[in-house]
């Protein structure tokens, strides 16, 4: 529409845009001016910081492969204990052709088990004492029975542990006469002998202890078991106490390893070198994270220390952001007035010129104004941050930890 006017109307209306856009672009060249004074400081405050940079460094990458290497060289060993053990214990169960190797008994089920056993056979015998008026009280019948009864499992239980799992002793063996497993036997089976012998005199003790009514004065001759058999509270106490000390030997060979004798030695062998190895890899595993932690500590503390300069850095980038903001919507304002002013000017002309004349499109192409939209503000350092959130060390760390258990894949 230029073109259609005179040189002299021209002329006119290009010093009149020309003025206004100098007018209102004069504050925003200024705030823009500022705002980059401003990120220049901030740039500069930023210079002086030693902000912590979680780079990969040799020093850790070292570090990593040192415990790698060693975790290699461990792990190896362990994992050969293992297998020794594992090799063992297939011999044992191959030379004494054992079946059932499943058994995992509850030691602390067991033990609660013959706790009540103790307390039921103290109970009963406490009743005939303290009836039979051979204590003083009830306190002390509870306790001299409390002995009794406690004589009685314990010795029950470690008659089943050390006297019942080899009673058996390779009966199923594929050669059944070798030399070692025939003494092993055949000592279970004199030892069971006097076992039963010990406990038939104790149990019968108890019960002349109740059928003389005397704690000092029992004998063990052809009267006295007379008159025991004649005395139901003393075949009571008998026949309790030898169901009390069947059950006791029973789960003293049950209840707290596997009852085949020796087995339950190469059973815990196994256990312990496959708990051993795992251990072994669980520290390996906390020397790494511990390895990186210490580096995350180490920038957390230069972070810490800066913690005044990086304040001060963050107030400088929030000034940035907001005389930004501020820029941009003064830019805006400006750009409108002066689309308001184009349009008086063109309108008072159209009608001196008589002719319908309007302001064109793409005027601000022409007449555009300072912004910062082209300006790379600076960013936010937030010091509260844990370098774990550092992607270089992350991946190292996922990476070292993926070897390590490579490793006890291929040892394991």
């Amino acid at each position: 529409f230029i073109k259609k006017m005179s040189t002299k109307m021209k002329d006119y209306l290009l010093s009149e845009f020309h003025r206004h856009h100098a007018k209102l672009n004069r504050p925003l060249q200024t705030m823009l001016s500022t705002l980059l004074a401003l990120c220049k400081e901030a740039e500069n405050i930023k210079s002086r910081l030693k902000i912590p940079s979680i780079a990969w460094n040799q020093s850790i990458t070292q570090k990593l492969d040192s415990i790698i290497t060693q975790a290699e060289r461990t792990l190896e060993q362990k994992a050969h204990t293992l297998h020794q053990a594992l090799q063992a214990e297939k011999a044992f169960s191959v030379t004494h052709n054992l079946i059932d190797k499943s058994v995992t008994p509850n030691p602390v089920i067991s033990l609660l088990l013959m706790g009540i056993c103790l307390f039921i056979d103290a109970g009963v015998n406490s009743s005939f004492l303290y009836n039979a008026h051979m204590v003083s009280g009830p306190f002390a019948a509870l306790l001299v029975s409390f002995l009794i009864s406690l004589t009685n499992v314990v010795l029950a239980v470690g008659g089943g542990y050390y006297i019942g799992r080899f009673l058996n002793y390779g009966i199923r063996s594929t050669d059944v006469d070798t030399q070692e497993i025939k003494i092993v036997r055949g000592r279970a089976k004199w030892q069971f002998k006097v076992f039963i012998a010990v406990m038939a005199f104790f149990i019968l003790t108890v019960g002349l202890v109740r059928s003389t009514e005397s704690l000092d004065k029992i004998g063990h001759s052809l009267s006295h078991y007379h008159e025991l058999i004649v005395t139901p509270e003393a075949v009571f106490l008998v026949l309790l106490n030898i169901c009390i000390a069947v059950f006791s030997f029973h789960k003293g060979k049950t209840g707290f390893s596997h009852p085949y004798g020796d087995y339950s030695t190469y059973q815990q062998s196994v256990t312990a070198a496959h708990d051993d190895l795992h251990q072994f890899y669980q520290d390996y595993v906390e020397e790494i994270e511990d390895a990186c932690a210490d580096v995350e500590d180490d920038a957390q503390a230069s972070v810490s220390a800066q913690a005044k300069e990086i304040k001060e850095y963050n107030k400088k980038v929030t000034e940035c952001h907001q005389l930004s903001r501020e820029l941009e919507e003064a830019t805006r304002a400006a750009e409108n007035e002066f689309l308001a002013a184009a349009n008086r000017i063109v309108h008072t002309h159209s009608v001196l010129e008589g002719k319908d004349i309007s302001v064109p499109e793409g005027l601000l192409n022409h007449f555009s104004f300072n912004d910062a939209s082209g300006i790379e503000l600076p960013e936010f350092y937030h010091a509260s941050s844990r370098s774990e959130n550092n992607p270089a060390l992350a991946k190292a760390k996922a990476a070292a930890l993926k070897r390590l258990s490579d490793v006890l894949k291929r040892h394991a």
